[in-house]
């Protein structure tokens, strides 16, 4: 009887697993993988302006 609840725990995590994925599918958070990874870069030169700016 206590396999029925792992089984039940195992595909309710999973529903919930996809219905997450498809959420943010939905509000475009997978459109551009390539962008993330140029973040750091702009934060950088962003401090950097501001530092020779203020000076």
């Amino acid at each position: 009887m206590e396999v029925y609840w792992f089984i039940f725990i195992a595909l309710l995590g999973g529903l919930l697993g996809l219905l997450a994925f498809l959420y943010h599918l939905k509000k475009g958070r997978f459109d551009d993988p390539e962008e993330p990874k140029y973040h750091v870069f702009r934060n950088e030169e962003e401090e950097e302006e501001e530092e020779h700016g203020n000076s």
